[in-house]
């Protein structure tokens, strides 16, 4: 998995990237202690793995 923008993340959701944050809201303490920077563009890849997985978004 790669780095990538929150806006390439949230389409592949098939949400907005506000839509794809307020999902994240209740995960940002945990999110933030792995590193997340919260105006942060760009997500790391550990990031990315995290949010796929507790949202079920398929990375293709």
């Amino acid at each position: 998995m790669k780095a990538m923008s929150k806006q390439r993340l949230a389409g592949y959701a098939g949400v907005s990237v506000k839509t794809l944050m307020s999902w994240c809201k209740p995960y940002m303490q945990e999110l933030e202690q792995m590193g997340l920077k919260p105006r942060a563009k760009i997500l790391p890849p550990h990031i990315i793995k995290y949010i796929a997985d507790k949202f079920t978004i398929i990375i293709e």
